[in-house]
C-alpha cells in the first residue's frame, strides 16, 4: 500500500510556506466533504497568526463539496471532539500545529464519536488530496456557515463530571494558547482560586515555547512556590495536552499522571485493559498489574486506534490522558480538573499522592535533528545496534522504532518524529547508575549514525 506523504503521528503539521499552505487546506476541505459525503462539519482554528488564513481556505473547500460548517471559532481540540460528537455532526477539525513552532501550522480532524480519525481515514483524505478527484457541489447546493458558541457548553459538560470538596490555589499556565478559552474559567467555577500565566492569545508564543516540557516551564516552577500554590497547570497551544507541577515546583513526570489516573480507572471497574504509548514509564504497567489490570502499548499518536481493540478503560501517552467515561478523545483541560478532584479528595500535598502511588524511575529523554529523507536509513542501523548491543533483553517492541525492554524492567527506545524532522532517544533505568550507562551507549549510537 501506497505510504502516507501529508499525515503524520497527528494530522498534518508543517511550515505554512511551504507544506500547508491555503492551497493545501482548500484541497483539504474539498477532500473531508468528499470523504463524509453530506451534513455538517464543527470547525475551529488556534491562536496562530495563521489561523484565520487557514481556516477560510478550509471552509471554502468544504463548502464547495456541499457539506455545512459549524463555525466554532478559537476553540480547544477537546472542545472540537465535545461539541462534533454533542452536534451529531459527520466530521471535526482544527487549524492547530499543536506544539509546533510558530512558524508551523496544520489540522486535526475527529469522527462523528470525537475519537481522532483512524488510519483508514487520513489514507483516504491523504488520496483524495494528492490524486483524487474531490466532490463538487452545484450552485444551488453549496454548504452554509453556522457560528456556535461551544465553549461554555464544554465547560459545563466537564463541571458535571468533576466536584472538588475544596478549593484549591492553582497556577495555570496556558502557553498563550487555547486553553486560555476554558481552563481558567472551568477551575473558578469548581470553586479554585486561579492565577493564570500566559493566558492571553498570541500565535508568536511570546511566554514560552508551546510544548508542556520541564524545560519551557521555569516561571511556572517558581511561581507556584513563590504564591504558595497547591498545584501548577500547563497546556500546550490547543490544550489536549496537560503537564502539572507539585507544590514545591517540581514537574510531575507524564508518565505518572498516566500511571495515577490507569490505577483509579482500573480500582473503579475491578480490573481492564489501559493503552499507552510505547514511550512510556514501565511504572504503568507496574501500578495497573497490581490494581489487577492489564497495559497493551501502541505506536505513538495511535492510542486512539488501540483502544477499542483491546476495550481499554483508559488510556494516555505523554502529556495526552483520554477519559473514556466522558469521551475518546484526549483531553487537557478535563485532565486539569481531574487532577484537582484527586487532590480533593485525598486532603494531601500532590506530591505526597504520587509519592505513595506511582513508582519514580530515572529516565532520559532528548531529540537530535534527523532529516526526512534520511530517518529510513537511520531507524535500520539504530535498530541493529541496539539489537546486537544490549544484554538482559527481556523483549523487543517494534510498533512504533526500536524499544528493547530489559528483564530488571529497564528500557531503551530510538523512534523517528511522525510530525518533525527529529530523531527521538528515550531510556530508563533503573538506577541512576544504569541510566548513565543506557545514556551513554544510547548517545554513541545516535552520533555514530546521525
Amino acid at each position: 500500500m501506497r505510504g502516507k506523504r501529508l499525515f503524520g503521528t497527528r494530522g498534518i503539521r508543517g511550515p505554512i510556506a511551504t507544506k500547508v499552505t491555503p492551497d493545501l487546506m482548500l484541497r483539504v476541505g474539498q477532500a473531508l466533504a468528499t470523504h463524509v459525503g453530506e451534513g455538517k462539519i464543527v470547525v475551529a482554528h488556534d491562536a496562530r497568526t495563521s489561523g484565520e488564513m487557514l481556516k477560510h481556505a478550509l471552509v471554502a473547500g468544504i463548502l464547495s463539496g456541499g457539506c455545512d460548517v459549524i463555525d466554532i471559532g478559537l476553540a480547544p481540540s477537546p472542545c472540537v471532539a465535545y461539541t462534533t460528537r454533542e452536534l451529531k455532526a459527520r466530521a471535526g477539525t482544527i487549524i492547530t500545529a499543536s506544539h509546533n513552532p510558530p512558524p508551523d501550522n496544520g489540522i486535526a480532524f475527529y469522527r462523528s464519536d470525537g475519537m481522532e480519525f483512524l488510519s483508514e481515514d487520513t489514507r483516504i483524505i491523504e488520496g483524495l488530496v494528492l490524486e483524487g478527484k474531490p466532490k463538487r457541489a452545484n450552485w444551488n447546493a453549496l454548504g452554509r456557515v453556522q457560528r456556535y458558541d461551544a465553549i461554555p457548553r464544554y465547560i459545563r459538560a466537564i463541571k458535571q463530571m468533576v466536584k472538588l470538596k475544596r478549593g484549591l490555589k492553582v497556577i495555570v499556565d496556558c502557553a498563550n494558547g487555547l486553553g486560555a478559552t476554558a481552563t481558567p474559567y472551568l477551575l473558578r467555577e469548581l470553586g479554585c482560586k486561579v492565577v493564570t500565566l500566559n493566558s492571553h492569545l498570541d500565535g508568536h508564543f511570546p511566554g514560552r515555547p508551546a510544548e508542556p516540557q520541564p524545560w519551557n516551564l521555569a516561571d511556572l516552577m517558581s511561581t507556584v512556590k513563590e504564591l504558595g500554590a497547591d498545584v501548577g497547570i500547563a497546556h500546550d497551544g490547543d490544550a489536549d495536552r496537560v503537564a502539572a507541577i507539585d507544590e514545591r515546583g517540581n514537574f510531575i513526570k507524564h508518565d505518572a499522571l498516566i500511571a495515577l489516573f490507569a490505577k483509579r480507572a482500573v480500582e473503579a471497574h475491578g480490573g481492564g485493559a489501559v493503552v499507552t504509548s510505547v514511550n512510556t514509564s514501565a511504572a504503568i504497567e507496574e501500578v495497573v498489574s497490581k490494581a489487577g489490570g492489564k497495559t497493551f502499548r501502541a505506536a505513538l499518536g495511535k492510542f486512539h486506534e488501540a483502544r477499542p481493540k483491546h476495550n481499554a478503560i483508559f488510556a494516555g501517552e505523554p502529556g495526552k490522558l483520554v477519559f473514556l467515561d466522558f469521551g475518546p478523545w484526549a483531553d487537557g483541560v478535563l485532565g486539569a480538573a481531574k487532577l484537582l478532584e484527586v487532590m480533593s479528595r485525598a486532603r494531601k500535598p500532590i506530591s505526597k499522592v504520587f509519592a505513595t502511588e506511582v513508582p519514580d524511575y530515572p529516565m532520559y529523554f532528548e531529540d537530535f535533528p534527523c532529516p526526512d529523507e534520511r530517518k529510513a536509513e537511520f531507524m535500520q542501523n539504530a535498530r541493529k545496534y541496539l539489537l546486537e548491543n544490549i544484554s538482559e533483553v527481556r523483549d523487543v517492541l517494534e510498533i512504533d522504532g526500536v524499544r528493547v525492554n530489559r528483564k530488571n524492567g529497564s528500557w531503551i527506545l530510538v523512534r523517528t518524529s511522525g510530525t518533525e524532522p527529529k530523531a527521538r532517544l528515550v531510556i530508563e533505568g533503573r538506577t541512576d547508575k544504569e541510566l548513565e550507562q543506557l545514556k551513554e551507549f544510547g548517545l554513541r549510537g545516535i552520533h555514530k549514525f546521525l
